[in-house]
């Protein structure tokens, strides 16, 4: 009877929990939108009209609010901050959906490369460069005001610095709107607490906005307009696992572990039909072969196999584990890989084509210390699929799969620590099929930028932005190594030093095709090829490219300090 309450009761607070929509915005280099559906073991709540728009104007849009996304940039990205530099946007801040919401607003900083002040010490902008949100179009004079930069900044009032985040919680009722105008500047009184040594890189930040929404208490139930009162605070850290509501990662796997190591065991022990008990118990942990786990907050992992409880093996004879999903229940979501030497394992698959790999997703997770996407024994003659949508990856990410992955990585940021060199690096040693998909993410501060050397798969690079003030001088911001075919297009590429692409001698595939197109690339230069066993420029298709500032003729080869004439002659 006391588990039956239990249950009961756990089932009711998932639901409860289920109900908070937390809508990130991220305008700048980021702009993404969480879910507004959450599901629990047992049943579906539809959430679909908790829904914010956002919109604005400064002084490129001619007077008029333009509709945010996320390559929205509204703020200056040639800036230099020094004392008594200002930027300011306007904003108006819509309702679309039909339930009252609460919100707040600050500053998003997608990237920020510290460096060493004048005194010797640590040096970040974000800790001299200061916002505050005004009530109102600050742009527009009124009795008394006249619109200028002082009087913008002498309006702010102290404000606050970036590292604070967010302004105060505000709200608005179902097709509401409001209007505020953002201001960020960077005070004259600052000292040389805040100027780079010489000798030194110069520190850099690259600044979006964020919204964060959830629910506001306005709507009633059969009793009042306060079932929702608590949500977000209740939900600042916790888990669900399949719809069992824990207080933690950590608490869910001291939990769940116990049970799975006693009945089924942790390595590759197997079970048949005849064991009713441990069919029934399977179902019950992992209905239809499936972990779900919904995380709020941050969470750290301690156990490499943490995700599916200590489990080394997918396969558990009359039963198979099919699929990981873990989804962010909020916009502080995050996953710390720092325990775990910065990645986490899978179960393996050595049972041939009548087991199916494991099947892994994350959406609208931050990833902490994050260093590879894990590999493990997968069956070759079909794919291991991986998705990663809507996520963060604070640090770089490598991935040695020789299996048919899958890999889709879609509307992610990557943000790069001090001296990181590759976002993203994929690679393989033999010329096994798989599908590569990275489509609508961005690249934030890596040296390099992007390599990928898989023989036998096929690479689709599409709409993506890479961003970087310290790239390399001899190295490329888009390397295509060794691949089946090479999708490039619609992608921005804004780095300061090096080659736009580069082609690496370690290609073994003579018969890729390469599409390059449409394409906006501003890069020193075009870039290079080192490949000796096939010319590239007879296996390229390539239009609609455009070149800003970008020397067409020449390029930076490996080790060179000085500009060369370029081999490339097939990208237009």
């Amino acid at each position: 009877m006391n588990n039956n309450k239990k249950a009961t009761k756990r089932a009711l607070l998932t639901s409860v929990m289920a109900l908070v929509m937390c809508v990130v915005m991220l305008v700048g280099t980021t702009f993404a939108w969480f879910t507004d559906t959450a599901s629990t073991g047992v049943n579906k709540i539809q959430a679909g009209n908790l829904d914010i728009e956002l919109a604005y104007k400064n002084s490129t849009t001619s007077g008029e609010f333009k509709k945010a996304d996320k390559n929205t940039p509204v703020f200056d990205n040639n800036a230099l901050w020094e004392p008594g530099h200002v930027e300011y946007v306007v904003l108006k801040i819509r309702n679309a959906g039909n339930l009252a919401l609460k919100y707040k607003l600050g500053i998003n900083i997608a990237n920020e490369v510290g460096s060493t002040n004048v005194y010797g010490n640590e040096l970040k902008l974000s800790n001299y460069i200061k916002f505050a949100v005004l009530e109102g179009d600050k742009t527009v004079p009124t009795a008394g005001y006249e619109f200028n930069r002082d009087n913008l900044v002498a309006a702010a009032g102290e404000g606050a610095v970036l590292s604070t985040g967010y302004t105060a919680e505000d709200n608005l009722l179902k097709d509401g709107s409001k209007i505020v105008t953002l201001v960020v500047w960077m005070p004259t009184d600052v000292s040389n607490k805040a100027n780079h040594k010489t000798g030194v890189d110069a520190p850099t930040i690259d600044l979006g906005i964020k919204v964060d929404a959830t629910q506001y208490t306005y709507e009633k139930d059969s009793f009042d307009n306060q079932y929702d009162a608590k949500a977000d605070v209740e939900l600042a850290t916790s888990t669900a696992i399949n719809g069992q509501s824990y207080a933690s990662v950590q608490e869910a796997y001291e939990a769940v572990q116990p049970q799975v190591s006693t009945v089924f065991g942790l390595g590759q022990e197997a079970f048949s039909d005849s064991d009713t008990d441990k069919c029934a118990k399977f179902d019950e942990l992992f209905p239809n072969g499936k972990i779900t786990w919904t995380i709020y907050g941050e969470q750290k992992l301690t156990d490499p196999y943490m995700l599916s409880f200590g489990r080394k093996a997918s396969y558990f004879g009359a039963r198979t584990l099919k699929e990981i999903e873990v989804v962010g229940g909020n916009s502080q979501a995050t996953l710390d890989l720092t325990g775990t030497d910065g990645t986490f394992a899978l179960p393996y698959n050595w049972w041939g084509s009548t087991v199916d790999n494991i099947k892994v997703t994350f959406k609208g997770i931050t990833f902490k210390g994050i260093k590879s996407i894990p590999g493990t024994w997968a069956t070759p003659e079909q794919e291991t699929p991986y998705t990663f949508e809507n996520c963060t990856f604070n640090g770089n990410v490598y991935g040695y799969h020789d299996y048919n992955i899958n890999l889709t990585i879609k509307n992610c940021t990557f943000n790069a620590p001090a001296n990181t060199k590759y976002a993203l690096m994929l690679q393989s040693t033999t010329d096994i099929t798989g599908k590569v998909t990275v489509d609508g993410c961005n690249f934030n501060g890596y040296t390099r930028g992007v390599n990928f050397q898989r023989p036998g798969t096929d690479f689709v690079f599409t709409n993506n932005t890479i961003r970087s003030t310290v790239s390399e001088l001899d190295r490329g911001a888009i390397q295509l190594t060794d691949g089946k075919s090479f999708m490039v297009t619609g992608n921005t590429v804004d780095v300061n030093a090096g080659n736009a692409f580069w082609f690496h001698d370690a290609a073994t595939n003579a018969g890729v095709t390469y599409t390059i197109s449409n394409n906006d690339i501003k890069a020193p230069y075009i870039g290079y090829s080192g490949v000796t066993k096939f010319d590239v420029n007879t296996r390229i298709t390539s239009s609609g490219n455009k070149f800003n500032s970008t020397d067409t003729t020449r390029c930076m080869k490996k080790e060179a300090t000085v500009a060369a004439a370029t081999n490339l002659t097939a990208i237009r």
